[in-house]
């Protein structure tokens, strides 16, 4: 059993929220103004294990939002649907089940297309607005269209015609990147308050294939290259999937983003790990272009298993 809660601490709300179909249809909500400006409104799902127990442990789930801001929509030249590529499809319901295991778990609610959280504050294209706006020596992220504020789809079409107003910078930040942020280092803290010690697993999905029509392995870990965690913790963990019958790689081509680097140091009671799940185990259409994601419905449940039986073993491994 699991507890949800808001950005403030509270019980979540039961509000409209973007879920998967019992055809595995996952679903998206364009949310109103209105409601985005409601203070009952939260931009994260912060799950908890019953009674607040709290594991060594913190997940992150920062690409699978699926509430897409109506502000964004109105300004934005593609539908929502060629938006939709660059979601992390379902993920959130593939981790909901860490929560029973005492491993607190971070959920993004915003879509991708408004907003990056799993991107530096200063990963900001310029060039996306009407007057200068503060930015960091431009990334290769934002040099390809993917800042902190993506400028183009995951098929590389523009998501905007106009510029954009240089507010929007700030006003995303505030919505949805600091918050997020917030949480995640907050529950970081407690962990380590709890335990003298804390890893950070960052859950993401990727499409089966890259960019060179290679097939990419089941599971993709990623430690930054070395960075942020102890090989030894590294091997159990890929050992942990091997044994699920699953394929495992390291850091090609996804070896941690922002997230991963930000709160994990090899050698330190702060460790990280970029988990990346390979979408063509549980989606009907795992294209990175499909515009009306599938899951399959007994293919969820049994990589959500999976993922329920990891989250077991990782606690007792941090808690050895």
């Amino acid at each position: 059993m699991m507890d949800s809660i808001d950005i403030a601490g509270n019980q979540q709300s039961q509000e409209k929220t973007a879920q998967i179909g019992p055809d595995g249809s996952i679903d998206i909500y364009v949310v109103p103004t209105e409601t985005l400006n409601s203070p009952s409104y939260s931009s994260l799902t912060v799950h908890q294990g019953i009674n607040r127990v709290l594991a060594p442990v913190v997940a992150s789930c920062p690409h699978a939002g699926r509430d897409y801001p109506a502000t964004l929509t109105e300004a934005a030249t593609l539908p929502v649907g060629q938006m939709r590529g660059l979601e992390d499809f379902g993920v959130d319901h593939l981790i909901t089940s860490l929560a029973a295991h005492g491993i607190t778990t971070v959920i993004n609610k915003i879509a991708r297309a408004y907003i990056d959280v799993n991107r530096p504050i200063g990963d900001v294209d310029t060039t996306m607005f009407d007057t200068p706006v503060e930015a960091d020596k431009p990334s290769r992220h934002v040099s390809a269209g993917y800042g902190l504020i993506p400028r183009l789809s995951a098929m590389r079409q523009p998501l905007y015609a106009c510029p954009l107003p240089a507010g929007e910078v700030k006003h995303r930040l505030g919505f949805a990147h600091l918050p997020y942020h917030s949480m995640l280092s907050a529950q970081i803290a407690a962990a380590m308050t709890e335990h003298g010690h804390c890893l950070l697993v960052d859950f993401h999905s990727m499409p089966p294939i890259d960019r060179s029509n290679r097939q990419l392995a089941d599971i993709i870990l990623g430690d930054c290259r070395g960075r942020t965690l102890d090989p030894e913790l590294g091997n159990a963990i890929a050992s942990f999937f091997i044994d699920e019958g699953l394929s495992v790689a390291w850091n090609e081509p996804y070896s941690g983003g922002f997230i991963t680097r930000e709160h994990g140091l090899i050698g330190t009671p702060n460790q990280s790990i970029q988990i990346e799940i390979n979408r063509a185990l549980y989606m009907r259409d795992s294209r990175l272009s499909a515009r009306e994601p599938h899951a399959v419905p007994e293919r969820i449940k049994h990589i959500a298993a999976v993922i329920n039986r990891f989250g077991a073993f990782l606690v007792k491994l941090q808690q050895s």
